[in-house]
């Protein structure tokens, strides 16, 4: 059973060393392609400095895009895509593996993560629980880098939506959940990390807007006003704060 991992990247130079090394050092049959987007900072001499790494850096329509990109050259048959800014947990691959193994009808598998803040290293679990149709219509509650599904996924649904700049994930479990088989891994598989820079945190009203019109299309509607208004006025103010805390925790704690 081979792994291939998509990261999408544009000027993450400072993160993609670990995240590098988090797939690397795996211990399983994995290939891992990095789709960067025309990185300006020190991520092209970081790819150059990694001989059997598998890198293109060209212009893209954004990362969905990239990760389509990635998706027509890998050859494995278990695909995960993983931000440059992101990393795998030690050994996950392996435990991944062994539930596909003993699952041949399970075509997802996916966990829990962090949430890791950049400058202090300080990390939230956050727990994905029980997979149920409905609870994805209600909301995003699956952590994107800990999530790994069968190439037959790709095969029957195609790539992601290359319309969307931030909601892509939500809308592919979307997409594909209503066919497929997804397993419940309950332990960390994976970290996300909090940054400034960031995409969805310097465009959050942006963000929302794209999917409240993806959900649209799936005909979840209902969002309250007052969320809206939260949101666009507040929910920014709120994310910034929120990130600042974390780093405090974390300072706090060493």
């Amino acid at each position: 059973m081979r792994f291939s991992i998509i990261t999408p990247s544009l000027n993450q130079g400072r993160y993609l060393a670990e995240c590098l090394d988090s797939v690397a050092s795996q211990g399983v049959d994995a290939e891992h392609w990095i789709i960067d987007g025309g990185s300006t900072d020190e991520t092209l001499s970081i790819l150059r400095g990694r001989p059997g790494t598998q890198w293109i850096s060209e212009p893209d329509r954004g990362q969905s895009d990239a990760i389509n990109k990635g998706l027509e050259r890998v050859t494995g048959d278990i695909l995960a895509y993983l931000c440059a800014d992101d990393f795998l947990e030690s050994g996950v691959l392996m435990r991944v593996a062994e539930i596909f193994a003993r699952n041949p009808d399970t075509d997802f598998v996916y966990g829990d993560g962090y949430f890791v803040e950049s400058d202090s290293g300080w990390k939230r679990l956050k727990r994905a629980g029980e997979f149920s149709v409905e609870r994805l219509r209600r909301g995003n509650f699956l952590l994107q880098p800990a999530v790994f599904w069968r190439r037959r996924v790709y095969e029957r649904h195609g790539g992601f939506d290359t319309s969307l700049q931030y909601c892509m994930d939500h809308e592919y479990w979307l997409r594909t959940c209503g066919d497929t088989v997804w397993h419940y891994l309950a332990e960390p598989l994976a970290s996300c990390r909090l940054h400034a820079d960031a995409k969805t945190s310097r465009a959050l009203a942006l963000a929302w807007a794209e999917a409240a019109g993806m959900q649209a299309r799936y005909g979840i509607h209902g969002r309250p006003a007052r969320d809206a208004l939260w949101m666009r006025v507040a929910g920014a103010r709120y994310y910034t704060l929120k990130r600042r805390m974390f780093a405090l925790i974390g300072r706090l704690r060493k």
